[in-house]
């Protein structure tokens, strides 16, 4: 599958959201935290896929912060 990042703008709210495709478990972080530091979307909106969740279970939520 191909992998990708997709961003979405709304433009009567202005609300920012980052989207990743195709990656597996949370190696998304990875590819979405440059443009979501570059955006200022702010940590505690990020919400996982279930290719995710096999990681999600053993990893600390403090390795997931932007900004702390």
């Amino acid at each position: 599958m191909e992998r990708s990042v997709l961003i979405h703008f709304d433009s009567a709210t202005g609300e920012v959201k980052v989207e990743a495709e195709g990656f597996e478990g949370l190696t998304c972080l990875s590819a979405t935290q440059p443009f979501e530091e570059a955006l200022g979307v702010v940590e505690g909106s990020r919400t996982f896929k279930e290719e995710s969740a096999p990681q999600l279970r053993t990893t600390n939520s403090s390795q997931i912060r932007l900004r702390q």
